[in-house]
């Protein structure tokens, strides 16, 4: 089984290896995937670990130690491409190879700056007109022809920026990438209730009731 943990669930299994407490279901999870599942670390970890977009300065990577270890379990020596190299390889069709390799590092963030400003520009749009603006910007400065992270990227921006009930958030666009990246190629995608719900036929929110749900579906009680 191919798993992505995203950034909430990977920090909160690194917390229980730190003896932080209310991270107990986490820590479960981890010992029930071990040996069950790959879950590989990839360049967006890195940009959230040691380039975050809020929090204590003093407190940037003090969890890589410990995320090192989780993935160091978990991961199988594998690593997640960067996204450009994922999307590329897409127009071949969708091959996991495509996606995992064992040349990444925690030196080496994902590149957002494609895509910097194009969430703000698709807010105030209908859904269908943000959905066809997003594809068109990504594919110019990009590059890229029309492979299925392009079409999930835009859709996933699209419904971010046009959800009435919901404020923006800083960490919407690397979410969207992420997910626009690994989601075609995983099994399961452990993340927060909101991609949970954009995405639901492969996903799994990060409430304690679904976690300790999981632990149970893999056998870990």
């Amino acid at each position: 089984m191919l798993a992505y943990l995203d950034q909430n669930y990977a920090s909160r299994m690194a917390k229980h290896l730190l003896g932080q407490p209310g991270h107990e279901a986490f820590g479960r999870l981890y010992e029930a995937l071990k040996g069950k599942a790959l879950a590989p670390p990839s360049p967006f970890h890195v940009l959230e670990t040691l380039h975050p977009q809020r929090g204590p300065e003093e407190k940037v990577g003090y969890l890589l130690p410990a995320l090192k270890a989780v993935f160091g379990e978990l991961s199988h020596g594998y690593w997640v491409r960067p996204w450009p190299e994922v999307a590329w390889r897409q127009g071949r069709g969708l091959y996991r190879e495509d996606l995992l390799w064992r040349g990444g590092s925690w030196e080496e963030p994902a590149d957002l700056s494609p895509f910097l400003g194009l969430p703000e520009g698709l807010r105030g749009l209908p859904f269908l007109e943000a959905q066809e603006t997003a594809r068109r910007e990504i594919l110019a400065r990009t590059g890229l022809k029309e492979v299925p992270f392009v079409r999930l990227l835009a859709e996933l921006l699209a419904r971010m920026a046009t959800d009435p009930t919901r404020k923006p958030r800083p960490s919407d666009l690397l979410d969207a990438v992420m997910a626009a990246t690994v989601y075609p190629y995983v099994d399961l995608l452990l993340t927060d209730r909101y991609l949970r719900n954009l995405l639901p036929q492969k996903s799994v929110g990060g409430r304690q009731k679904e976690v300790e749900a999981l632990v149970r579906r893999l056998g870990g009680e």
